[in-house]
């Protein structure tokens, strides 16, 4: 997987599952993942060494995985997206009304 999958991966875990991990977890994966921080600098942030950090950041995408792994919801949602747009797309409409559509479809899917 290259960085800017993984970087979306992550960030949509975190987005499902974010409430799950400690608060140190969330702002270490927030300032890494979502705000670019290098390890150096939440190393600095958090007064810890480097090394705690990539060990705090690998637990935490670990701790994502296993839940999604566990209950599935990212791949639930994106397959139920996904069908959803399948449906839009062949229903006999003008392009503009599909269009419309699809945008309400994803709006409401997002707010689940």
């Amino acid at each position: 997987m290259d960085s800017l999958n993984k970087k979306t991966e992550m960030c949509i875990l975190a987005d499902f599952y974010g409430n799950l991990l400690t608060k140190k977890q969330r702002e270490m994966f927030e300032l890494y993942w979502e705000k670019d921080f290098s390890l150096f600098e939440i190393a600095e942030e958090f007064n810890v060494s480097r090394q705690a950090v990539h060990d705090c950041l690998n637990k935490t995408e670990a701790i994502l995985v296993d839940i999604e792994n566990k209950c599935g919801f990212v791949e639930k949602h994106k397959k139920t997206k996904v069908a959803l747009e399948h449906v839009t797309e062949n229903l006999n409409l003008s392009n503009e009304t599909k269009t419309c559509l699809s945008k309400r479809i994803t709006t409401i899917i997002d707010q689940l």
